[in-house]
This record gives structure tokens, C-alpha cells and sequence, in this order.
């Protein structure tokens, strides 16, 4: 069995590697900007194009979350280049991804059990496929913080303590939702600890929730005060609650387990059902029945989860934070966690554990014939990189951010994978890309410089990344003085000159610009400025 069960994780994993290895390009809709804004902090560390970069951004160095994606890929851009450094970034993520959750889940039902094939369904799941790199990789850092925390409490050592408190580090620089889950599901398992030693005399509980409830208030203090100075500089949460009951349908749906396609849905809502089911029958046949589990601490961060996921508004702090997007799969994950603990092996859930893997095979045969066509649609956006010259501006003009083939057809119709396609071409050569819209968000390292901000002098109305896109090409060089050297159009047809903003761009890049290449299937033109 344990030798059917190591066979099955190794084909799982490598199944995972073939999604980011085997495309030329594995195309997320915000990871080229990731890598982009990486070769700029790059770049900056080298001393390399620096007067031609510092005219337009400028390198923030302060302790917010959302850092760490950065600074990696920036570090891996040292020993290759481009978009490799993205695969290897991501291979990375998915080798931390599935050893956490398998640490974490043997902890707590041991290694002989086909259940732990149930981590696979989680390593992709929508928001990695938007280019939510920080997120993701957060919620990754989540099952290190809680099987080190296990660890510490199972055993109160020097090592166990600066483990754990290297993975809250790590979670905190990532996304501080998962660093706020991570915290609670701690504290929660310390109760939980505490309360299942039917041994220990009420003196001993105390005694052992005052020690490691104060090791753990002293190791994620310091996180704690930073995410208050981030939040109040972010203006606080600004939170408006309000249950959303239908998200418990996209829930059982595992709607956010899909990436590019909604052809996925058949496999995710498959999966998301036999979780649920699994889910109530351990909880009624089991838990009901049983005094505390020391691992009930999941089951109370699984309830804390759900009440975040239906209340929390999709938009808090100022900005659209994508809740549901961003808890549904903790969310499943969660669950998981809490049948792995709650059921016995047996063979109601063996044949679970193999069904989910039979959905995970069938979403990675979906997504891998998806991803060949992103590729070479990307191949074929990026082929105006060699005619643009090296210290350009650059405005990219999307007109189908979903993408389309040579036949015209939409190539992922369930993400935006192409919304950022164009900043690839800025890890070749230094250029500024206008629709860096990474650079505006002000949570990252590289931002803009204040005077030269398009998002503040060039979009307008629908904006630089609306469908159709608008700008004001005039008006940006009237207030910045920079000169926009190229406009890159994907995927343009006459149809949207129906629209009357997109209509007076168009004629504003028709009387001040020329075309100088147009790709193979006549979806990337480029526009040069006439000098």
C-alpha cells in the first residue's frame, strides 16, 4: 500500500512540474508584471540602467507584505534569465506547496494513507493562474506555520521556536491573509492541545497554555505590529459586513479551484462535492461522538475561515481584495485537513482519495492542452520584442485579455491571462511598459515616480487596461515631457472603433504613429511614433 500510495505522490508531482515546465512560457495574468518589476529591482541592485529606470520609478525599501515574490525572482534573475526564473520560481512554489501540506497531514494521520493525494487538487488554483504570486505562495508558507507550530508543542526546543518563527516570517512577507489565518489556527490548536489532555490536572493545562501561549504571542508580536502600521497606513480595514450565503455554493462548487477554462468546472465541482460529503460524514459520524481531538484547533480555523468567507466584502482597505477568490481554497484545504484527522482509513475514504486525484489528472490534461495554446499565443504577442528599441516607452493596448487563436477564438475564457502578457518583453531590454499596473498598487518595492504615474496622467475613462483600452497620449507627454516610442496592439480589430473614447485614441495614434511590424497570424501590430 505505502509503496502504491509514494508511486501515486511521485506522479502527482511530476504531473504539477509538466503544467509550468512543458509550455515555453507559463502565463499567468499578473506574473509577467511580477517578473518584470523583478528585473527592474534587479537591474537597480546591479547598478544596470539606473538613470534610464529612475526617471520614471523609484525602489521603496520598507516592511510590507507582498515583498517576498519579488525579491525571489529577483534574486534568481542573478543565475538565469526571463522566464525561466519564473519557472523555477514556480516549481519552487509548488515544491513548498505539496511538502507542507504532506508534513502537515501525515503529522496528523501518518504517512500510510491514500488521503494525502488530496493535496494535488489545491497546488493550482485560480488565483496562482491570475498571477497572484504572493497569495499563493502564502497559502503555501500557511502548512509550514502550522506543522512547525505542532512541532514546537510536541516539543519545546530552541529549533523547533526559530523554525517556526522563520515560516511566520516567511507568511507575513507574503499576504497577510494567510498570515492571519496562520495566527488563528495556531492559537485555536493550542486550546485544543490543551483541552484533549485528559490527563493533565486543570493547573497543568494552564500551565502549558501560559507557556506556549507566550512564546507564541512573543514569536508573532513583531508581525502583528507591522501588519497594524501596513493597515492603518492603508487607511484601516474599512470593513463592511455582510453575509453572502450563494458563496457556500461556489464553495461546495470549488469554483476557485479552476484556472483557465470553464471547461475545468466539471472536474472542480466534481471534487468539491466528494470533499463536502466526506467533510459532514466525519464530522457527524466522528467528532459528535468523541470528546476534544487535539486537533480540533483546524475544525475551529475551518468555522473562523467559512465566517470570513461568506461575510468579508470582495473590496476592504480601499482596494478590491478578491476574497472569495483568495479564502475559498484555505477554505477546501482546511477541510481536507479536518477529515484527514477526523476519519479512520478506511474504504469510504480511499475511494475518495482516489477520486480527487482522478480529478486532478483530468484538470492537468484540460490545462496542459490550454497552456500550449496560451504559449504560443504568447509566442506569437512577444514577436515584437526584437523591433522595439532598448530604453523605449512603451503603451501595450489589450483587446482581449482572455486571449484568442489564429482561428479567432477565445483561448481561456474563465481568466485573464494575457492582461499583462506584454511586460515579458521587459526582462530582454530595459524598457518602461506602461500598464504596469504593479508600480501603482504601493505595496511593492518598484513604483512610480509620482510625476510620471500613467495611471494618474494617461488612463482615463475605461483606462490603459480596460476592453477597449484608453489613453491620452497627448496629455501624458503635455505632463510627464516622455514621449511614447510604441504602442503594441493584441488581438485589435475595426469593431471597436464602435466605441467613441477608443475611437479618438485611435485616431490619435493613427496621425502621430506608424506601423513597423505586424506578427505572423496578425494579432500583435506595432506602432512606432513618428519622429
Amino acid at each position: 500500500m505505502q509503496k502504491t500510495i509514494n508511486v501515486l505522490l511521485f506522479t502527482g508531482f511530476a504531473l504539477c512540474l509538466l503544467q509550468v515546465w512543458v509550455p515555453a512560457y507559463y502565463l499567468t495574468g499578473d506574473g509577467p508584471s511580477h517578473l518584470y518589476n523583478a528585473q527592474i529591482l534587479h537591474d537597480v541592485w546591479c547598478n544596470k540602467n539606473t538613470a534610464f529606470y529612475s526617471h520614471f520609478y523609484h525602489i521603496v525599501y520598507r516592511p510590507d507584505p507582498n515583498w517576498l515574490s519579488s525579491v525571489l525572482l529577483a534574486l534568481l534573475l542573478f543565475v538565469v534569465k526571463g522566464a525561466i526564473a519564473e519557472k523555477i520560481f514556480l516549481t519552487l512554489y509548488v515544491a513548498l506547496f505539496i511538502r507542507g501540506f504532506y508534513l502537515l497531514l501525515a503529522k496528523i494521520m501518518g504517512r500510510n494513507s491514500y488521503w494525502l493525494l488530496a493535496i494535488f487538487l489545491f497546488v493550482f488554483p485560480h488565483e496562482l493562474a491570475k498571477g497572484f504570486y504572493n497569495s499563493s505562495l502564502s497559502v503555501a508558507f500557511y502548512f509550514w506555520v502550522v506543522w512547525s507550530w505542532l512541532r514546537f508543542m510536541e516539543k519545546k526546543s530552541i529549533t523547533n521556536a526559530v523554525l517556526f518563527f522563520l515560516f511566520t516570517a516567511l507568511i507575513y512577507f507574503t499576504h497577510l491573509l494567510a498570515f492571519g489565518f496562520a495566527a488563528f489556527t495556531c492559537a485555536a490548536l493550542l486550546i485544543s492541545f490543551a483541552l484533549a489532555d485528559r490527563q493533565a490536572e486543570v493547573c497543568g493545562r494552564m500551565k502549558f497554555i501560559s507557556r506556549c501561549g507566550g512564546m507564541l504571542a512573543l514569536m508573532i508580536a513583531p508581525f502583528l505590529m507591522l501588519m497594524v502600521f501596513f493597515t492603518q497606513g492603508e487607511g484601516g480595514l474599512q470593513l463592511t459586513l455582510k453575509c453572502h450565503f450563494y458563496r457556500l455554493v461556489e464553495l461546495a462548487q470549488f469554483k476557485y479551484l479552476a484556472n483557465v477554462t470553464t471547461r475545468e468546472f466539471i472536474f472542480t465541482t466534481l471534487a468539491g462535492v466528494v470533499v463536502l460529503l466526506l467533510f459532514c460524514f466525519a464530522v457527524i459520524k466522528y467528532r459528535f461522538r468523541a470528546g476534544v481531538n487535539r486537533y480540533d484547533g483546524l475544525l475551529a480555523s475551518l468555522l473562523f475561515a467559512t465566517v470570513i468567507y461568506i461575510c468579508f466584502p470582495e473590496a476592504f482597505m480601499g482596494r478590491l481584495i478578491l476574497t472569495t477568490m483568495r479564502v475559498q481554497p484555505i477554505a477546501g484545504a482546511m477541510m481536507v485537513a479536518c477529515i484527514a484527522y477526523l476519519m479512520p482509513e478506511g474504504q469510504l475514504k480511499n475511494i475518495g482519495s482516489l477520486v480527487l486525484f482522478a480529478c486532478f489528472a483530468g484538470l492537468t490534461g484540460l490545462r496542459i492542452n490550454c497552456i500550449a495554446a496560451v504559449s504560443r499565443a504568447t509566442v506569437d504577442y512577444l514577436s515584437a520584442e526584437n523591433i522595439i528599441k532598448p530604453n523605449s516607452v512603451v503603451l501595450p493596448l489589450d483587446f482581449s485579455p482572455s486571449g484568442t487563436d489564429d482561428n479567432g477564438k477565445v483561448i481561456a475564457d474563465w481568466n485573464f491571462l494575457f492582461a499583462h502578457a506584454s511586460q515579458y518583453m521587459g526582462n530582454a531590454k530595459p524598457l518602461v511598459i506602461l500598464d504596469n499596473y504593479e508600480a501603482n498598487m504601493g505595496y511593492f518595492p518598484v513604483r512610480w515616480n509620482d510625476t510620471m504615474n500613467p495611471y494618474t496622467y494617461l488612463s482615463k475613462w475605461e483606462g490603459i487596461e480596460g476592453v477597449p483600452p484608453f489613453a491620452t497620449i497627448a496629455s501624458y507627454k503635455q505632463a510627464t515631457g516622455a514621449t511614447i516610442d510604441y504602442i503594441l496592439m493584441w488581438c485589435y480589430n475595426p469593431s471597436f472603433l464602435q466605441n467613441e473614447h477608443f475611437k479618438a485614441l485611435y485616431a490619435e495614434i493613427a496621425g502621430g504613429y506608424h506601423i513597423v511590424y505586424r506578427s505572423h497570424s496578425g494579432q500583435s501590430v506595432l506602432w512606432e511614433v513618428n519622429r
